[in-house]
């Protein structure tokens, strides 16, 4: 019974020991990754005395996603010559490649190596950073993909700045060991671009520490990045703005077409005409489009349950009780032998706001609700002149053209 006891405190002591151990590996390794992650820079000269004659060269690394991801890169340039990777920049081929889980990339199309007139076009830069089409510019520069602008010449001075790829995890193999330790100067901007999705599908991109790594971030979250992307409310401003005064009540039901369905009546309706050829297809006052169907909000799923209880025309692809385009809309956008998959070939906006201009009110669920997180579904029903039922944005009341009930 003694001994049982002794192995027992013997186990114990032990496994104390080890869970100590693991304990402070664990707190290390932590502390070592944040180290990483401070800059490295520490001596630079003031802004003034920065040489801005020079051009300066961006690399826009969400290209590599599209010339490397899904081996695409080895499917469609075959017919293109390809060439080794110097070995002081297979480091940084090393850690795409491996990301991705692409075969080898010691050799590849001579055009993602070397820079040319294919491979670089030149925008307008700004000394705070900025890229845009504006007049006002203070240095030359010259984006691409191209490794050989990682080069730098024997001053050190010409590191590039870069575009950080939205799709690829900021992980420490690649933003802080390779790029920020052996990459980056005092002249060199680093940018990280978020503009497709909001946090909820790119949760690695809210680690505030790793943030830091850029000098400027854009995504949709104020609390998270610098500036919120160029939003889709600037698309349509004018088309909101330039609409006639407030219309009343009997003017907006005049506008709308009449309902055809025996489960509902036209008590409200004004516009009682049922000789339009194009009227025919409204069997609801609410009307739903949408064409991703698993989303984070679930917006499929809640609308499903809302047609249970109320009538609601569905034009997308996804639900139930899926609805054909009208011809009149199919004409406007062009899309008679088109798919959805085409959607770039065709002017479906022109179609989606003809439609959303007969129904009273519009379905615009965003498919994450995220702060800031606000995208054309809520303009369109604004400039359409349809009422909003939207479901997104926690602050959307910041978005709003108007203040108002």
């Amino acid at each position: 019974m003694l001994c049982s006891k002794r192995k027992k405190k013997r186990l114990i002591l032990i496994f104390i020991c080890f869970t100590s151990i693991l304990s402070f590996i664990l707190l290390y390794q932590i502390s070592f990754d944040r180290a990483d992650i401070q800059p490295k820079i520490t001596s630079c000269s003031s802004a003034n005395e920065t040489r801005y004659e020079k051009t300066k060269y961006i690399v826009n690394l969400d290209l590599w996603r599209y010339l490397v991801a899904k081996d695409q890169l080895y499917v469609k340039n075959r017919e293109k010559p390809w060439c080794d990777v110097p070995k002081e920049l297979q480091v940084i081929t090393n850690a795409i490649c491996q990301f991705y889980q692409a075969p080898s990339c010691t050799r590849l199309p001579c055009h993602m190596i070397y820079s040319s007139s294919d491979t670089l076009t030149n925008v307008d830069c700004a000394s705070n950073g900025q890229i845009g089409t504006n007049e006002k510019k203070d240095f030359q520069c010259k984006r691409g993909y191209s490794l050989d602008l990682f080069n730098i010449d024997k001053r050190n001075q010409s590191y590039p700045s870069i575009i950080a790829d939205p799709f690829t995890p900021i992980s420490n193999d690649f933003y802080v060991k390779v790029l920020h330790n052996r990459y980056r100067s005092c002249n060199s901007m680093w940018g990280m671009i978020q503009t497709h999705e909001s946090l909820s599908y790119y949760p690695w991109s809210s680690d505030q520490q790793k943030m830091k790594l850029f000098d400027v971030t854009f995504g949709y979250d104020r609390s998270v990045y610098d500036f919120v992307p160029p939003p889709w409310l600037m698309n349509y401003i004018d088309g909101i703005d330039q609409t006639s005064k407030r219309l009343s009540l009997k003017h907006v039901m005049t506008n709308k077409k009449p309902i055809h369905s025996p489960s509902n009546t036209d008590d409200y309706w004004i516009n009682q005409q049922t000789n339009s050829s194009q009227s025919s297809y409204v069997k609801a006052s609410t009307l739903w489009m949408n064409s991703n169907c698993q989303t984070i909000s679930k917006r499929t799923q809640y609308v499903q349950r809302m047609m249970k209880f109320i009538d609601i025309d569905n034009f997308g692809i996804c639900g139930t009780n899926i609805r054909p385009l009208p011809q009149h809309i199919i004409d406007l956008e062009g899309s008679k032998t088109r798919s959805e998959q085409d959607r770039g070939t065709y002017n479906w906006e022109a179609g989606k706001l003809a439609l959303t201009s007969d129904y009273l009110f519009t379905i615009a669920i965003e498919n994450s609700l995220n702060h800031d997180y606000v995208t054309e579904k809520l303009w369109h029903a604004f400039v359409a002149g349809s009422v909003p039922v939207y479901l997104g944005a926690p602050n959307i009341e910041d978005w709003l053209p108007c203040r108002t009930d």
